[in-house]
């Protein structure tokens, strides 16, 4: 779980970030950030990535994907959010897919 100070949950925070932020994707997940002072990640799974169930599971194999980059990355708020092709991926695939957009947004130190 990410820490308090680290999430993005405010309705206006996720407006914001979607507003203004600059958009990258791989064929999985789709990064939108916005530079900031500290780190601050929100996730949005639609209900086209399935059900309930599947949708918690992608939702934490991102959380996990992103808490392990967490420390190496800059100043940010950023929201990561899963297509619907990401249900049938492994943690493997959706961690790689993260660092590669992490790292193409010059987000990682």
């Amino acid at each position: 779980m990410l820490a308090k100070a680290n999430r993005l949950n405010k309705h206006g925070s996720f407006a914001y970030v979607y507003r203004t932020g600059k958009r990258l994707a791989e064929s999985d997940v789709v990064l939108i950030f916005v530079p900031a002072h500290s780190v601050r990640v929100g996730f949005s799974v639609s209900n086209k990535v399935g059900k309930a169930v599947v949708r918690n599971k992608v939702k934490r194999r991102l959380r996990a994907a992103v808490q392990n980059r967490l420390n190496s990355m800059r100043g940010c708020q950023a929201i990561v959010v899963a297509k619907p092709s990401a249900a049938d991926k492994s943690f493997e695939v959706l961690s790689l897919e993260v660092e590669r957009l992490l790292y193409k947004a010059e987000l990682l130190k």
